[in-house]
């Protein structure tokens, strides 16, 4: 009898469902909803973009899809099912990496872009240091003679014009900088409202300097700079965790793809409640009520810790089942027991301690029948879970 297992990672949930009837040999059963679901995720836009930047997990994805097909057509579900869920997860893995070099080649262009406004906003400081030199020149020839006071009085207005034209651009190119600020941080998405306005104050602002009205220009331009100050810090909360998110969901992806590569290991992934689960079943390491961990399981174990030390925020549950032979006490004690026996393995391999809860369930949560010597090597296991949101 096959058990039904639930799969989520990073978001995705797929069902995975034992069938214990067969189709008629001559007929194609239904194609399985996790086959159908790889296909739509191949048809993403950016698949072709993917290929290129990841082309070993796409061949491996175009390998199980074809796989998950052959086994679809010839009736074997179960393994259909699989493959195609793994296949999802490297495509679903490759997309991601195309993603995030977008998003990075954004903020690239928008970095340029603030330096391009930084440099005017220097060659304007430059301009108003020179203006100021000017006037304190003309200070100085103040009483030459009364030609000469008229030609620099005449010179104080030209420059006191270039003087209000400098303050109006300085306030103008602090304005923009502020905006490119708001726009690094995706104001125009997740704070709407103040984004444009600023937009709009920023656009009035330099028509105003291009018609010589310096003053306003000067007003419209501080409250075009703090309306996107506004925008800054309205969308910086959900930007930020935007962004945090995307990197938690790419740890815990390559979190699964590490674990799924030891070998002899099948994770299990799944949730509960709001916590997500990535489950390690490791069987064949005790013999029958045994607590002591026979010889030959070390590159398992070693494996394992190398990976959980690669991790370390990720908190883990180390639990032990057993089959039903027995009364319920001794079954939770030889559980505990060989869970006890993994934790001290993985703590003398340099895993933190203080991450680790051990426990033992006994019998419960079985994971096959417990009528045959099969199906009761499959309940006999330890499970090291890796907990995450």
């Amino acid at each position: 009898m096959r058990t039904a297992k639930t799969l989520r990672a990073g978001g995705w949930a797929v069902g995975v469902v034992g069938f214990g009837l067969a189709f008629a040999a001559c007929a194609t059963p239904p194609k399985p909803n996790e086959l159908e679901a790889f296909e739509k995720i191949k048809q993403s836009a950016n698949y072709q973009a993917a290929q290129r930047r990841s082309p070993d997990l796409v061949a491996e994805a175009e390998r199980l899809f074809s796989k998950s097909q052959e086994e679809w057509r010839d009736n074997d579900l179960e393994d259909s099912r699989r493959d195609a869920l793994m296949g999802q997860i490297k495509l679903k893995t490759a997309l991601a990496l195309v993603e995030y070099d977008q998003s990075k080649a954004r903020a690239d262009k928008a970095g340029q872009e603030l330096r391009t406004v930084e440099d005017e906003y220097s060659r304007v400081n430059k301009d108003l240091t020179a203006t100021q030199e000017q006037i304190a020149l003309l200070q100085r020839l103040k009483d030459t003679s009364s030609q000469a006071a008229v030609q620099q009085e005449k010179m104080q207005r030209e420059l006191a014009s270039r003087d209000a034209l400098g303050k109006a651009r300085d306030k103008v190119a602090a304005a923009e900088i502020a905006l490119k600020n708001a726009e690094q941080v995706k104001a125009a998405e997740y704070a709407k409202v103040e984004f444009l306005s600023a937009q709009d104050s920023l656009a009035r602002a330099q028509a105003q300097l291009k018609a010589g009205d310096y003053a306003m220009a000067g007003q419209t331009a501080d409250a075009a700079a703090d309306q996107a100050n506004r925008a800054t810090q309205a969308a910086k909360p959900t930007y930020e965790s935007s962004e945090s998110s995307k990197s938690s969901q790419a740890r815990n992806e390559a979190l699964a793809r590490d674990l799924s590569g030891i070998p002899g290991v099948q994770v299990r992934l799944d949730r509960r409640g709001d916590v997500q689960r990535a489950a390690v079943p490791l069987r064949g390491l005790f013999t029958r009520k045994s607590t002591v961990m026979t010889p030959g399981n070390d590159t398992v174990i070693d494996q394992l810790a190398a990976v959980m030390k690669k991790y370390p925020t990720y908190n883990v549950l180390v639990v032990g089942y057993s089959d039903n032979r027995g009364r319920r006490d001794q079954l939770l004690a030889l559980s505990q027991a060989r869970a006890t026996a993994v934790y001290s393995a993985l703590v003398s391999r340099g895993v933190e301690a203080k991450r680790m809860v051990v426990s033992g369930n006994g019998a419960e949560e079985p994971v096959s029948d417990n009528k045959t010597a099969g199906g009761r090597a499959l309940n006999n296991r330890v499970e090291v879970v890796f907990l995450y949101q």
